[in-house]
């Protein structure tokens, strides 16, 4: 007994040394990632992460395989049964012991049409862990480029803060030997205090956007995600039929309710078996005493004995109430097949245009309307700078640059968030 304990106890050391290298080893490895991620910060590297810790995806992916599981076994027989039975006393001799087994063997295809629901479904919810990520990917996605956006709006608000600021020690250096108005002096120190205003809002925001993203990624409270300063975007205009057939083909919310169809259809022809037999087959053996009377022919000698049963399915309403409750929700699946589709025809649309009026904005204000206005504030200094115009005239030039920088930016955000979304859309993340 005490060899048995020591070994029970050295078992259970080893089993506890090889569980703690093992997250050991998982949390030096997520390490090694966090350092990468600390060292190249990127879109790539923080979807890789996600992809690879978030804990809803996890959970997705569990799921699924759970479901999967279930294709193994619940396509199979039921498990036979055995009976035993001791000292059974009849008339003419004993029976000491009685074995038996039985097995059920369902009608033709049963079995085959419930693998085929475990089948079905186990895609279904794969899909929708295709789904979940896609919708991850494009999360992260949205909330990368949202704070892009927040650093650039950061940067354009300092460099217009710092332009005032030179452009207001210019109206100070006039005022005092009276070549300007003390109006403009206050008017430039008002706009640059209302600058410095923005900035700082803008600043307060860095910490819960940074939130949002770092819980997206399932990151330590205390890990640093900069300011991104660039995101990528190729510009490139999407042919609507392509796109659209792509969100038909490969959609995996819509691929997850075709196979919720197949299921359907399988246990549609699951219920339309119910109104057949089952069957049980069996063999029982006796070991039997002798007789009382030891003249009796074949005193002594073990019986076998075969069985077989069938189940009557006479209950006919409840059958038939089966089949009907199977073939109305097949029916309502293939509505919601077609009705999801028409939803996603709209959507689709809807995203395109904002991606390609996103497009249109940004060369707009980048190839056009920046430069021009670059080319008015400069005119317009160089006016004030002769007395040929008044500051507020500079400062409403300055405001309309200034929100141009900040619509172009926008516009790349949109943009490359709206391409995020379409390809969620077509699963192609």
């Amino acid at each position: 007994m005490l060899k048995l304990c020591q070994k029970i106890k050295y078992v259970s050391l080893v089993f506890f040394i090889l569980t703690l290298s093992f997250k050991l080893g998982i949390a030096e490895e997520q390490q090694i990632t966090l350092n990468m991620m600390s060292d190249h910060p990127s879109l790539e590297n923080y979807i890789k992460y996600a992809v690879e810790n978030n804990p809803g995806l996890k959970a997705q992916y569990q799921s699924w395989q759970a479901e999967e599981s279930k294709v193994g076994y619940v396509g199979g027989l039921p498990e036979p049964e055995l009976s035993y039975s001791y000292k059974v006393v009849t008339r003419v001799r004993p029976q000491e012991q009685r074995f038996g087994i039985m097995q059920s063997f369902p009608w033709f295809g049963t079995l085959g049409a419930k693998k085929n629901i475990a089948k079905h479904n186990s895609k279904a919810v794969y899909q929708k862990y295709q789904s979940f990520q896609q919708n991850l990917i494009y999360k992260i996605k949205e909330a990368y480029y949202d704070y892009y956006l927040l650093g650039r709006q950061i940067a354009i608000t300092r460099d217009n803060y710092q332009l005032l600021e030179f452009w207001e020690s210019i109206i100070r250096a006039k005022y005092k030997v009276a070549l300007t108005e003390h109006y403009d002096l206050i008017n430039a120190q008002i706009e640059l205090g209302m600058i410095e205003d923005r900035q700082i809002s803008l600043e307060n925001d860095i910490k819960p956007k940074a939130e949002v993203l770092r819980t997206l990624l399932n990151l330590p409270g205390d890990f640093e995600l900069p300011l991104p300063d660039s995101i990528e975007l190729s510009e490139n205009n999407l042919d609507a039929d392509s796109v659209l057939n792509k969100v038909m083909a490969s959609n995996p919310d819509l691929e997850a309710i075709s196979y919720l169809i197949e299921k359907n259809k399988s246990e549609a022809d699951l219920a339309g078996k119910s109104s057949w037999p089952n069957f049980t087959f069996g063999v029982d053996y006796i070991r039997t005493g002798e007789a009382a009377d030891p003249s009796m022919k074949e005193s002594g000698k073990d019986p076998w004995m075969v069985n077989v049963g069938i189940t009557l399915p006479l209950w006919l309403g409840k059958n038939k109430a089966k089949r009907n409750e199977a073939k109305a929700q097949l029916m309502q699946t293939e509505y919601l097949h077609e009705n999801y589709k028409n939803e996603l025809t709209s959507y689709i649309s809807r995203v395109l245009f904002e991606y390609h009026d996103a497009l249109r904005k940004m060369k707009l204000y980048r190839d056009g309307l920046i430069p021009k206005s670059e080319q008015s504030l400069n005119v317009t200094f160089k006016a004030y700078e002769t007395g040929e115009t008044d500051f507020l005239n500079v400062l409403s030039t300055q405001r309309q640059w200034l929100d141009l920088q900040l619509k172009f930016d926008q516009a790349v955000a949109t943009a490359a968030g709206k391409l995020a979304e379409i390809k969620m859309l077509t699963g192609t993340n």
